[in-house]
């Protein structure tokens, strides 16, 4: 993210019900802020997207099973550590933070969500975590909102913060819309390796939540890909946050929905891309579109078939003109496709019309736009009204070395 974009972000005044905690436990490394906690005064609605992955982490089968109570008083979240396939212990963790930081937030433990991310299969260093929340939380606590903190201890290969912002406005009333991710690796559909938490100051119903953070996801964070593997960790939650200084929404109407889902959608898309620009040892950031299929699923499917082709891939980050593997890709999609209609475009270079290559088809000019940070690709398959938009980035040799150390 630009400097520029990241001071503007700093200053973003939000409810004040809201505080955000960072610290230093040395989970995996001793030299970074490696949790991060975001209470609030007064519970939260909130609503939950996780990973289908059936070897999904202990933090997450707990959120599983305290979703639909649609309210949260603390946000708890540690990077360097999975807590993935740990078992039994595993899970016990869980639940001693849980009601750890009920104990200080005089709630629940069903209302605490756990989030971690890192290694998979070591257990969390959980008296040492327990022991730092007892320190921070002993203080006298002081009101502070450090969103770039918070984006920073969660990251783990990522190598910037990323963070999203935008105004929005309900009867014609300004709300905010902040959103805090991080992704570098392990990265596909149905999330990945991936972490994201979107607050609003907009008093929404935690159901109204859900049907808003579904629809966002499946335009963002379902719609990158940077390796093709789905993490065990993978969750995003909007919350919503109480301000007595705005009016309270019980249900968005129609129209404010509508827009609202708009700019929902623009953070999480703004996040997720930030995600794929951040992929593991990647140099370019790849955006494929798709249209004129049977329909939006089968477009989805054409798209991520070229997206997640390792020679497609390989072959943006060598800058080769080798459109062949595009059309390789697409033929590799369950979708429905004619060759005969096949239309593809690199940039504003026409490669193939309507099946057939162009006439003034020139390598050297795709050469020349291979050569940019941000690619597209677009595809025509003329059979329907099907559409859809996907990124992934480059696969270069700093991802092998990057995995290969990962643990080192």
């Amino acid at each position: 993210m630009k400097k520029k974009n990241i001071q503007i972000f700093s200053k973003v005044q939000f409810s004040k019900d809201l505080e955000i905690k960072t610290m230093k436990v040395g989970i995996k490394s001793k030299s970074k802020e490696d949790v991060s906690v975001v209470t609030f005064k007064n519970s939260a609605n909130v609503a939950s997207v996780t990973t289908k992955s059936k070897t999904c982490a202990a933090n997450i089968s707990w959120l599983k099973k305290i979703k639909k109570n649609g309210k949260v008083k603390a946000l708890f979240v540690n990077s360097g550590n999975a807590n993935a396939y740990t078992g039994k212990i595993g899970y016990e963790n869980v639940i001693k933070i849980a009601k750890n930081l009920a104990k200080i937030n005089n709630c629940e433990k069903e209302n605490i969500i756990i989030s971690s991310t890192g290694v998979i299969g070591e257990q969390l260093p959980i008296g040492k975590i327990l022991k730092k929340l007892l320190q921070e939380f002993g203080k006298k606590r002081i009101e502070k909102q450090n969103w770039l903190s918070f984006a920073k201890a969660i990251m783990t290969t990522d190598t910037f913060p990323k963070v999203a912002y935008k105004h929005t406005y309900i009867n014609k009333r300004k709300y905010n819309i902040i959103g805090v991710s991080k992704g570098s690796g392990m990265i596909a559909p149905n999330m990945a390796t991936m972490l994201g938490f979107i607050f609003t100051d907009a008093q929404i119903t935690s159901k109204q939540l859900q049907q808003l953070l579904k629809a966002a996801v499946e335009k963002s964070f379902n719609n990158i890909t940077v390796d093709g593997d789905t993490s065990t960790n993978d969750m995003v939650n909007l919350f919503s946050v109480k301000n007595k200084n705005k009016n309270k929404i019980k249900d968005l109407n129609k129209k404010d929905f509508k827009s609202f889902q708009k700019d929902l959608d623009e953070v999480a898309i703004k996040l997720a891309k930030q995600i794929v620009m951040d992929g593991e040892g990647a140099n370019k950031i790849i955006e494929i579109k798709v249209k004129g299929a049977i329909n939006n699923i089968q477009a989805k499917n054409v798209a991520f078939s070229i997206a997640k082709s390792l020679l497609v891939k390989t072959a943006i980050a060598g800058e080769d003109a080798n459109w062949g593997r595009i059309i390789m890709a697409i033929g590799n999609s369950s979708a429905k496709v004619n060759q005969k209609k096949i239309s593809i475009q690199i940039g504003d270079c026409m490669i193939i019309k309507e099946g057939e290559k162009n006439k003034n088809y020139k390598e050297i000019e795709i050469s020349k736009y291979l050569k940019n940070k941000e690619i597209i690709i677009s595809i025509d398959l003329y059979l329907g009204k099907g559409f859809s938009k996907v990124w992934t980035c480059d696969l270069t040799k700093k991802y092998i070395e990057i995995n290969a150390d990962y643990r080192s």
